[in-house]
């Protein structure tokens, strides 16, 4: 045989002996994965076959049925070759979250890469605990307390935006929901990039309607799988749409942290005003900024956008929702509605003045009405993991490659755990009910070594933007908890917004 004959033959074995390798690995992986309960085996994607049909403002509800049926808590999915096992118990979930061999976040998380880069919401390993680190002090509660008087301001424009539309529409309800995102983008763009966006009054703004394109473009790569694959997204018109936005919105920040570095080295920095004629404010950027100039962690203007960004991205919808649901809640349920009107009396009176942070401090069963609401609707209903070595789950081996669904969505509402688990009870969380309840029960935030930095700054904004709409109305709800369909793209939304009706006090 020629030398080019034993060659071919040798680079044919070799092939054949790799493929041969990855079909048993794939098989005892397989092995493994259909040791877990579901409703179809591994690799048959049940998503694909029976999910196919259900309309889109079902199909969350439909998951949720689909996971209750399995009693004990674990299920697995397929989706598109990729392994799913989610879960639901708090003994499960401690298995994932407390552990810091456990952080790597699921392959999904990888389509908000060319956007995000190695920003705090994708990045694992090193890279993560580095940023971690460096990032925490940025929100503890004493920086939370410069932000007030931003959020504060732009709770004020909602209030004035909500009045505009009833004006409007007199005696009708209007769409909540649309408001709550707006002030929720109006409040992080500032506090975020210390850029003044104006969104609730202006939206008109590129960078907005790119981050809308994202939204739509990262939502539908999870809900058609063969879109996770660049190669493929890339060549539809909605990648295309989402390439050309990532690039304005990189671009849009990396101008304002040029302009803001060269800004920093005026001796009057911290009196100089922006383009409304307001004081400038310090914003996340300028903590960051902090960090690079001062503590001498050299960090490059493309590693502060992408933190940047991801806070402007993690920190809108999600508040936005919680923000949402509240409102929705509370005007669902009247004797809670009037124990906040009582509590808000007695710490604010007769008086129109913002709230300050001592009085946010002092509103308890707000907060336990927040808790209660993230409870029943938790803005982020789910969170992923990828485990990185074999795992064992309720006495299942879960091999290493699995991701790990962590569905809070029906945690909170377990009745093992949560009695009556539909009926809202802000009660739950009077200090002697949560005593003996399990660590891992209550997890809006997530939990363990990855859980949410901006966790202080969130229920913050939500107190103070929901105070300075319960001052002035009285709120109730069109539609009951039985009528409202919820969406679940990244974040638990309603479809077709939340109608509410206001009135004066």
């Amino acid at each position: 045989m020629s030398a080019l004959g034993i060659l071919i033959v040798s680079i044919i074995i070799i092939s054949l002996c790799k493929c041969i390798a990855r079909l048993i690995k794939f098989f005892n992986f397989s092995i493994l994965i259909n040791k877990v309960p579901g409703p179809a085996p591994y690799p048959i994607s049940y998503l694909a076959l029976s999910g196919w049909n259900v309309k889109e403002e079902d199909r969350f509800e439909w998951i949720v049925g689909v996971h209750r049926r399995f009693k004990n808590g674990i299920m697995k999915l397929a989706v598109f070759l990729d392994a799913y096992i989610l879960i639901r118990k708090p003994r499960q979930i401690e298995v994932i979250l407390p552990k810091t061999e456990t952080i790597t976040k699921a392959y999904l998380y990888n389509t908000f890469g060319q956007w995000l880069g190695d920003g705090l919401l994708t990045s694992s390993g090193e890279k993560w605990f580095h940023n971690r680190k460096l990032l925490t002090p940025a929100f503890h509660f004493g920086v939370v307390d410069q932000f007030m008087e931003t959020m504060s301001e732009k709770a004020e424009i909602l209030v004035q935006c909500i009045e505009n539309e009833i004006k409007m529409n007199i005696g009708k309800s209007i769409d909540f929901y649309k408001h709550s995102v707006r002030c929720a983008l109006d409040i992080i763009c500032e506090t975020s990039m210390g850029a003044n966006m104006d969104v609730q009054r202006n939206q008109d703004i590129q960078y907005i309607k790119g981050l809308d394109v994202l939204l739509l473009g990262l939502t539908k790569r999870i809900f058609y799988p063969w879109l996770k694959w660049d190669w493929i997204f890339y060549q539809t018109k909605l990648g295309k749409d989402c390439q050309k936005s990532a690039e304005m919105m990189k671009n849009f920040t990396i101008a304002i942290i040029k302009k803001r570095r060269q800004l920093r080295k005026m001796k009057n920095y911290e009196d100089t005003h922006d383009e409304f004629g307001k004081r400038r404010k310090k914003a996340f950027l300028d903590l960051m900024l902090d960090l690079d100039e001062n503590e001498k962690v050299h960090m490059t203007d493309e590693e502060i956008r992408q933190q940047v960004e991801t806070f402007m991205f993690a920190g809108h919808d999600t508040t936005a929702s919680a923000i949402n649901w509240a409102i929705f809640n509370i005007g669902n349920n009247p004797e809670v509605q009037k124990k906040i009107h009582e509590e808000l009396d007695t710490i604010f009176g007769d008086s129109n003045e913002p709230a300050t942070m001592q009085q946010i401090a002092e509103l308890t069963y707000l907060e336990r009405v927040i808790k209660e609401n993230l409870r029943l609707y938790p803005s982020v209903p789910m969170i992923g993991r990828l485990l990185t070595e074999d795992t064992e789950i309720d006495g299942y081996t879960i091999p290493k490659g699995t991701n790990i669904g962590l569905f809070i969505f029906c945690l909170h509402r377990d009745p093992e755990i949560w009695p009556e688990p539909e009926k809202f009870d802000p009660d739950r969380f009077l200090p002697e009910n949560c005593r003996n309840r399990h660590p891992y029960a209550y997890i809006p935030f997530s939990a363990g070594p990855r859980n949410c930095i901006g966790m202080k700054f969130a229920m913050a904004e939500q107190k103070i933007v929901l105070t300075a709409i319960l001052r002035k109305w009285h709120v109730k709800s069109e539609r009951s908890p039985e009528e409202m369909k919820h969406q679940a793209n990244l974040i638990l939304c309603p479809h077709n917004g939340n109608p509410i009706y206001f009135y004066s006090r």
